[in-house]
């Protein structure tokens, strides 16, 4: 889905933790631990979309692993291409604060030695939110004078915060945030709340509420069978400030049989939620899967749900992947209305209509007793836009057409 009337000379650098299929399933299967398959799906839907519209895109990559969640020590994979993405992995030793200056100093050197053979027609693209490789990239690329993009999936001074007064390091640690940031030349938010927080220079950005797989919609979902009894499905963090005590509150005060609550994804929140499995044989937790092993069951499931309350802080500053993701399973979607959704998504999505267990509860009561066929019609409505106007070859679209006018 190449538009032919992009200039495509520009050469791109995507500096994150993204990695090949192929590495992440071995990660996950010597660790046991969840490397980060949204950042993941994200980051490469991205990439992917890129290559589609015509451009030369390479990665560099800091693979996503901690001394504390693995032992080997030694990191130095080869590069490998995957799919039409060039994967180049940053060597390390896997200790506490070696780590970070490994990644650091091959970094800097990495781009400051790639941007100099035609600094011009390259730029490189960041993940905010790696800020070891991302700060060392932003050096090197400034010296040179290469164009820098920073994508912000979520805002790096939000994510320290906790509740209480402020402390002198979390002051700090704002500054240094908000000077790092202010480094890029451009930026892609997922919400416009994001650019007022982020952008203090007003440089040119877009706002991107995130990627759907283009890929889907080769996939006949809809004709793919539901599971018995029905399901109403969440994957992604576990915790509790997502609203999901909430939701399994309500949950188990409804008195109808044929649904089942089946939660996917890890955190705080996993030990009550195990709790709440033990009290009602209903609520099913399946604790991490893989990125695929989760789509398909969105696919199986009758309602997807996500019940993060739109009145916390942080929602007006994010936008939330699992959406997307669920619009484009052809499953439908029950949401709160997020501070950082859009308006035009509201006639495809259902919303609880109060944000308390006992407004959840009596939302669920209204949609998990609608027919098959109204479901059915809601979800392919969803998916049909979202296949139109998100997929990542668009978005991605979008992002070169501003990088060449701006």
């Amino acid at each position: 889905m190449q538009n032919n009337y992009r200039k495509v000379t520009m050469k791109y650098l995507y500096i994150s933790t993204l990695s090949s299929e192929r590495l992440i399933r071995q990660l996950h299967e010597h660790t046991g631990i969840n490397p980060g398959y949204a950042v993941q799906k994200f980051g490469r839907l991205l990439v992917k979309g890129l290559v589609a519209n015509g451009l030369d895109v390479n990665t560099l990559s800091a693979i996503p692993v901690i001394p504390k969640s693995c032992e080997r020590r030694i990191w130095t994979e080869k590069s490998e291409e995957e799919n039409g993405v060039r994967y180049n992995y940053v060597p390390f030793l896997n200790y506490p604060l070696l780590r970070q200056i490994f990644l650091s100093i091959y970094t800097f050197f990495y781009v400051l030695f790639w941007g100099m053979k035609d600094r011009k027609n390259r730029c490189i693209i960041c993940d905010v939110l790696n800020v070891s490789i991302c700060m060392s990239s932003l050096s090197a690329a400034r010296i040179i004078g290469l164009k820098r993009l920073g994508v912000v999936t979520d805002l790096p001074s939000l994510m320290m915060r906790g509740g209480g007064e402020r402390t002198i390091y979390q002051l700090l640690a704002d500054w240094v945030n908000n000077a790092y940031l202010s480094c890029f030349t451009h930026y892609v938010f997922l919400t416009e709340q994001m650019n007022r927080i982020a952008n203090k220079h007003c440089k040119p950005y877009i706002v991107m509420e995130g990627l759907a797989d283009v890929g889907m919609a080769a996939k006949n979902v809809m004709e793919i069978k539901k599971q018995k009894p029905q399901v109403l499905m969440y994957a992604g963090g576990l915790h509790e400030r997502y609203g999901l005590k909430m939701l399994t509150e309500a949950f188990t005060q409804l008195d109808n049989s044929n649904w089942n609550l089946v939660i996917y994804g890890s955190g705080p929140f996993a030990k009550d939620l195990v709790k709440y499995t033990e009290k009602n044989e209903r609520i099913i937790y399946k604790g991490v899967a893989s990125n695929e092993d989760v789509v398909e069951a969105e696919l199986k499931a009758s309602l997807l749900v996500n019940p993060r309350p739109s009145r916390e802080e942080f929602t007006r500053y994010s936008f939330p992947s699992k959406n997307i993701e669920y619009m484009v399973s052809g499953t439908p979607l029950l949401t709160t209305p997020l501070s950082g959704m859009p308006v035009e998504y509201y006639d495809y999505v259902y919303l609880f209509a109060e944000e308390t267990i006992e407004g959840y509860k009596a939302t669920l009561e209204t949609i998990l007793n609608l027919s098959s066929v109204e479901l059915y019609d809601k979800g392919k409505k969803a998916r049909n836009f979202i296949l139109t106007k998100k997929n990542n070859v668009v978005q991605a679209g979008r992002i070169i057409d501003f990088m060449n006018s701006n």
